[in-house]
Order: structure tokens, then C-alpha cells, then sequence
């Protein structure tokens, strides 16, 4: 098989060849101590980690002020505080052409090797990225309708780009948005149901049109929400974070619904451990939770610049030593 093939049998819940190793985002920092250059390709990250995707991006832009850190833009300040705010909400014209470009050249580069994901938003994180949280939560007592726009012109700006991503070629749909931290979610079940659940089953349904399988993200301890994200109906759970989730639990409840990804954890393991442990905790995930197919290995949520490079090296080795089934 290759790596297309093995990541679509991957999120079908079969067997492939081998575990697949895929990844939601990976720290330039990491990259180039790994090909030992500043300029390179796509492919050629795939090549020395082993990678089986790529990622084409369509992630909305965040309404904020930003600072700069390890070539990684973060968000410094939030600007979507009043109504008064959201003619600064103006989104790329999704007609544009030019938004399309690099993942269509993407996929005429790959020619069917890699699977190609559409990196995308359903309009949680860019909500609350945009907004703050402090805003948001004072938001939802004073102007709940404010926070109703916001989340759906968010939500209809990614409907828009769905309608176009059989025609770029694409494999798979990932979206990120992130909702909880490590100890809990950001906002209570009621707030998920009532404000975001509609507008996430929107863009879902547009996901579900395009016949594409999809993988959803959110770091942190998403349990108290699990039973209403999973009738969203998407293929693949990521990152699935160590310690508020137990993937192996996971496995044994969920397996035979979708597709579990990630959890070599970033918090320790990847980060401040040593080679050996990042071997230990590979080979488990493997033998247990790839046993019979339906796992695609990654960290627990990217490969920061904070990952160690020797402990990163481990992981690409030991994937390679135990990722064959058979």
C-alpha cells in the first residue's frame, strides 16, 4: 500500500499494511534540525519522518493581534469584543481562485501518494480565538446573538470552501478546533448544544456532502462532550490527549465507530523524555490500540519546537520497527 491508500483504510476502520504516521502540524524548528536545511519541500518532511499525509490549508483568519514566536504566529489580543467590531470579521472570498492554488499543486505534485487533508475550522476556535474567552463568556449573558453571528459566518465561510474541495482533489477533511483544556472543557455542554452544536451540524453536514471521510480535533479532556460530538458523524478522533483521555478505554468503547489518532504525549514524553520511553510508549499504542486496524499514530497534538529532535527521531525509529502488521 502506500500512503494514501494507508490512511484511507486507516479512517474505514481496516487494516492497512502498517500503522499510519500522520500529523496536524509540525514546528519548522523540528523540520529543519530533521532534513538539515532551510529550504525544502513538502515531500521531503514525508520522506525523512515517514509521513502518510500532507495538509493543504483553508483555516479562516483569526480576528486578532498577534506576537511571533519560533516562526509560529500566536494570538496576542483578540479584536471581535462588541458588535461594533464585526466589520473587521472579513473573510477571503471563497470564489478566489488563488485560495485554492497551493493545495490543487499539492495534489498534482503528490500524484496520489500521500493523502492530502483539507486543514479546516468548523468556527469554534476561530470564535474564540477572535472573541477571547473573557468576552465570549460575558458575550453569551449580554449578546448571545453576537456570539450566533460570529460562529456562523465562520461556520458558512467553511461550508463555502467544502463546495469546492472535490474539484481540488483532496483525500480527507481534518478540522481543528479546539474546546477544551487538559482538565476540562472550555464552555459547559449546554453552551456546546445550544451555540456552536448548530452551526458545527451545518458545516458537518457540508463535510458528509463532499462524501470525503474526516477526522475532528480538539486537544484537552473532551469526554463530557464526546456523546454529542459523535453525532456529528465524522471518521477519525485526534489528538485524544494523554492523561484526561484514555485511549486504550477508547479503543474498547469507540473503536468500531471511528478511527483513533494520536496520543504520544507531548506534555512528557516528546518533550522531556527519553528515547527509550518515546520507543516504550509507541510500541504500546501500537500493539494495543492499532491491534486490528482503525489507529493512526501522531502526538498528542503537533510536534512543537519544544519537542526534543533525539525524542522526535525515536518516535519516526520505532513507528518504522513496529508500525507493520504481521
Amino acid at each position: 500500500m502506500n500512503s494514501r491508500q494507508r490512511v484511507l483504510a486507516a479512517l474505514r476502520l481496516e487494516q492497512p499494511d502498517r500503522v499510519p504516521f500522520v500529523e496536524g502540524d509540525i514546528s519548522p524548528v523540528i523540520e529543519r534540525a530533521l532534513l538539515g536545511k532551510e529550504v525544502y519541500e513538502p515531500e521531503e518532511v514525508n520522506e525523512v519522518m515517514g509521513l502518510d499525509s500532507q495538509l493543504a490549508l483553508f483555516l479562516p483568519p483569526i480576528i486578532a493581534q498577534y506576537h511571533e514566536q519560533d516562526g509560529i504566529n500566536y494570538v496576542a489580543a483578540p479584536l471581535l469584543r462588541t458588535r461594533a467590531d464585526l466589520d473587521k470579521l472579513v473573510l477571503p472570498d471563497t470564489d478566489d481562485p488563488a485560495l485554492y492554488r497551493a493545495a490543487e499543486e499539492m495534489v498534482r505534485r503528490n500524484q496520489g501518494r500521500y493523502a492530502v487533508a483539507a486543514k479546516m475550522r468548523m468556527g469554534v476556535s476561530p470564535t474564540l480565538l477572535s472573541m477571547g474567552l473573557d468576552n465570549f463568556a460575558y458575550a453569551l449573558a449580554d449578546d448571545p446573538g453576537l456570539v450566533d453571528t460570529i460562529v456562523g459566518r465562520y461556520a458558512d465561510w467553511s461550508i463555502a470552501i467544502l463546495g469546492r474541495l472535490r474539484e481540488v482533489g483532496v483525500d480527507f477533511v481534518w478540522t481543528m478546533d479546539d474546546m477544551a483544556y487538559r482538565a476540562g472543557p472550555m464552555f459547559s455542554p449546554r453552551v456546546l448544544r445550544q451555540v456552536f452544536m448548530p452551526h458545527m451540524r451545518r458545516v458537518a453536514g457540508a463535510i458528509r456532502a463532499t462524501g470525503l471521510p474526516w477526522i475532528f480535533h480538539s486537544d484537552g479532556n473532551v469526554m463530557p462532550f464526546l456523546d454529542d460530538l459523535l453525532t456529528l458523524g465524522f471518521d477519525g478522533l485526534h489528538p485524544i490527549e494523554p492523561g484526561p483521555m484514555d485511549i486504550e478505554a477508547l479503543k474498547r468503547q469507540i473503536g468500531h465507530r471511528v478511527c483513533l489518532i494520536g496520543n504520544i504525549d507531548l506534555h512528557y514524553t516528546l518533550t522531556l523524555g527519553e528515547p527509550q520511553e518515546v520507543e516504550d510508549e509507541v510500541k504500546r499504542r501500537i500493539e494495543v490500540v492499532g491491534k486490528g486496524g482503525g489507529y493512526m499514530i501522531s502526538s498528542a497534538n503537533s510536534i512543537t519546537s519544544y519537542c526534543r529532535v533525539e525524542n522526535v527521531k525515536a518516535m519516526i525509529a520505532a513507528i518504522r520497527r513496529y508500525g507493520a502488521y504481521g
